[in-house]
This record gives C-alpha cells, sequence and structure tokens, in this order.
C-alpha cells in the first residue's frame, strides 16, 4: 500500500522521466479497487479487466499532464466510471450494480464457541442480504464508503454529486441494514 506522499512521487517520476516501474507501482496499487468499481457497473470481470486496462492507457497516455492531478484516487474512480459506461452502452445491456458480483470482504468476530459461530455467520448473512436489497445508487455509494473506504467528497466527485446527497444515501443504508439485521435476528 502506498502512502499519498509515495503515489505523488511516482506520479512526478512518470509525468517528468516516464518511469515504467513508477508506473507499475501506480497500477498495483489502484489496479484491484478499479477493477471491483468496474465489475460493480460493467457486471463481468473480464469487461471490468477491459474497463481498468483502458484506465491505465489514458493514464499513461496522458502522463505529462500527471502534475496537474490533485488527487490520483479521485481522478482514476473518475475515468473508471466513465469507461465503465460507456462500455456499458456498447453492450447495451445497462444493470447496475450487483453486490454478489463484488467481493465483500467481512471478519467475522473472534468465535468462542459454536453458537456464536452461528450467530455471526447468521449476522454477516442478514448484513449482506440487507445491503443486496438497498436501491442500486444506494448500494454503491456504501459500498464505496465501507469497501473501498472513499471519503464522502471524493465519492461526490466520482459521481457528481452533492455531499448532501452521499450523506443521505448513508443515513438511508445504515438505517435499512440495521432494520433488516436487527428484525431478521429478533424474529
Amino acid at each position: 500500500m502506498l502512502s499519498d506522499f509515495e503515489i505523488r512521487i511516482n506520479m512526478e517520476r512518470v509525468a517528468l522521466f516516464e518511469k515504467q516501474d513508477a508506473f507499475e507501482l501506480l497500477f498495483k496499487h489502484f489496479y484491484e479497487r478499479l477493477k471491483r468499481f468496474a465489475l460493480s457497473i460493467v457486471k463481468t470481470n473480464e469487461a471490468a479487466e477491459d474497463v481498468v486496462a483502458e484506465v491505465f492507457l489514458v493514464l499513461w497516455n496522458n502522463r505529462a499532464r500527471l502534475l496537474d492531478i490533485k488527487n490520483l484516487n479521485s481522478y482514476l474512480y473518475i475515468i473508471t466510471k466513465n469507461l465503465s459506461i460507456r462500455e456499458l452502452s456498447k453492450t447495451r445491456s445497462i444493470r447496475f450494480f450487483s453486490v454478489n458480483d463484488m467481493e465483500l470482504q467481512l471478519i467475522p468476530a473472534v468465535e468462542k464457541n459454536p453458537e456464536e459461530s452461528l450467530l455471526n455467520n447468521e449476522m454477516i448473512r442478514q448484513y449482506e442480504k440487507a445491503v443486496e436489497q438497498l436501491p442500486p445508487r444506494c448500494k454503491l455509494i456504501y459500498l464505496l464508503v465501507k469497501q473501498e473506504q472513499l471519503r464522502y467528497k471524493e465519492i461526490a466527485s466520482i459521481l457528481n454529486i452533492s455531499v448532501k446527497t452521499i450523506d443521505a444515501q448513508m443515513a438511508i443504508a445504515t438505517r435499512r441494514i440495521t432494520k433488516a439485521v436487527r428484525f431478521e435476528m429478533i424474529g
């Protein structure tokens, strides 16, 4: 994992000296996250990989302008979003944001006995089900915050919506997930 400083240094090395090793470090740092994001839009691994490959091709072809980019993370997510949408329009199969295609990485609590293990597994199942049932945009925003750990401001920039919208969607998601998990555990 590269720090913000290391990302900036590698951006400069790519922009000024066309250093492929620095570009490769940036590629390795961002690839999986961008692929998951693209996958949430285009729905297939192959299409997501193609989109991310194109993102990095755009980045390399525009390397001279890298120094003008203030936040590479947001910049790459915006390119990924735009290229993913373009990919969808090519295939004419616009379906959005399936959690089944994304890898939710839930870390279960340390289990002390079989009952706790069953309870934890049930809670994870209910959580995943609740996330799956969120409205598409709400689900995307929730996953970008929780899984990709993006800040509200970054997500607002990527999706071209206000920070207040992000806040409202997160409140909706949290309320629905909490209610669904609590209801299932009680009922």
